[in-house]
């Protein structure tokens, strides 16, 4: 009966057993609030939320909250603005600064895990160093190595049975037994970089480590040379070291080819769509992001432009159908964007005297009223309404996702520039004179 009482009496405790989350960021005026995500293969699971207040945060974890890899979102956008961490079954506390990164004050894991970073990359820093010599102390580089060997085997040995070793023992890096020179340090350094990752490992699939590890290799072993030729070889290494584990693969390249998107480069971004990811996906769950590389592949450089049709004094009127003129500039804007109204006189005054440019001017509207009074403003342009604004069949079709936007064609309606605003826009327009 005493085993039953202590029993009942100890229930509660390991049920509502709790552990906490806090810290502080600085400076303080800064930060608002806080959310917590579990990281999980492929996606983030919301958690909790709490205000900041001073600099401040806690957040209480009951015994449902499972071990594993947690991240914590402090500002928007959220895939900028966060840090991932550790959690298992212990309190983690932290500081934060905006400037300096991330310390932990409480939290063994995190802790030694940050420690074995910071002491790796000083080290790794020494040998670069000794690369940059042109006569390299080979008893300062045999010490270097040394430390190195010493340092892994010293977070393994004491990270046994946490969570820290599977990120720990992944990030062993190539360690040669010899003296090399740069190019062969380099080359083998490439060569075993994926050796001790194990892209099957849970532990590591729940985590950004297996996203962060792909996108290093890309863009650190490029021949500056040939960028583009790089880019796309080291692509093709991880979706063959990946191949058995296609959510992760396609995560992976999902990021990438946003990144090389926003970086405006056109040749991997759709290397990428065409060689890897587009077979990746399914046609009803990834419906936007196929729509979006559809967009950004027929809006090249180079590329006939999508071509699109619109109400006119003969009916209808298709852009393809255009003649006469050197330039057509198609530019998406509203009647209620800010930058847009700003933007568009400046182009009105630009074009006043030329006549051998045609602008066709899509307004992305919800309503049509405010749209009439606005166009008044610019008799020389060819109105197009965009009923349904960003649900409308052209903007879709030219990957629109903030206006103003700006396209130049020649004359055959092909896709030579792609101006950010209606500076470069004029710039541009200047320079084919």
């Amino acid at each position: 009966m005493k085993k039953l009482i202590l029993a009942l009496v100890l229930l509660p405790t390991l049920v509502f057993a709790q552990h906490k989350i806090s810290g502080t960021f600085s400076p303080a005026k800064q930060f608002k609030a806080a959310l917590l995500y579990k990281l999980e293969p492929a996606k983030t699971v919301y958690i909790n939320n709490t205000t900041i207040v001073d600099g401040r945060f806690e957040m209480l974890l009951d015994a449902s909250v499972k071990p594993g890899m947690y991240r914590i979102v402090y500002a928007l956008p959220q895939d900028q603005y966060n840090f991932d961490f550790i959690y298992n079954n212990e309190d983690v506390v932290f500081d934060f600064n905006a400037n300096k990164g991330m310390s932990f004050q409480a939290s063994k894991e995190n802790i030694l895990l940050n420690n074995y970073k910071h002491e790796m990359y000083v080290v790794k820093g020494k040998i670069n160093t000794l690369y940059s010599d042109k006569d390299i102390d080979k008893a300062e580089y045999t010490a270097c190595i040394k430390e190195l060997k010493e340092i892994q085997e010293k977070a393994e040995q004491a990270s046994k049975d946490m969570l820290a070793y599977d990120f720990i023992k992944a990030s062993r890096t190539y360690t040669p037994n010899t003296f090399e020179d740069a190019a062969t340090y380099f080359n083998n350094y490439k060569t075993h970089y994926f050796n001790p990752i194990d892209f099957s490992n849970p532990v590591l699939q729940r985590s950004g480590f297996l996203m962060d590890a792909a996108i290093k290799y890309i863009y650190t072993f490029v021949d500056n040379g040939r960028k583009n030729t790089s880019y796309k070889n080291n692509i093709d290494d991880v979706v063959r070291i990946t191949s058995k584990e296609k959510a992760i693969q396609k995560s992976i390249l999902e990021s990438l080819w946003n990144q090389f998107k926003n970086k405006n480069n056109e040749e991997v971004t759709n290397y990428i769509a065409s060689q890897h990811l587009q077979k990746l996906l399914d046609p009803v769950k990834d419906e936007i992001l196929l729509s979006d590389m559809k967009a950004f592949q027929n809006t090249a450089m180079g590329a006939t432009a999508p071509d699109f049709s619109w109400p006119s004094k003969m009916g209808s009127t298709k852009l393809s159908e255009l003649s006469g003129k050197d330039f057509y500039i198609v530019t998406f804007w509203s009647s209620t964007c800010s930058h847009c109204l700003a933007e568009l006189p400046v182009l009105k005054t630009y074009l006043s005297n030329k006549k051998n440019i045609q602008v066709l001017a899509v307004g992305l509207e919800d309503e049509r009223e405010n749209w009439e009074k606005t166009i008044v403003d610019y008799p020389d342009f060819t109105q197009i309404y965009g009923y349904n604004k960003w649900d409308n069949p052209i903007p879709i079709a030219y990957g629109i996702s903030s206006t103003p936007s700006f396209f130049v064609l020649d004359k055959d309606k092909k896709i030579v520039a792609k101006p950010n605003d209606v500076t470069a826009l004029t710039a541009y327009l200047d320079s084919q004179k």
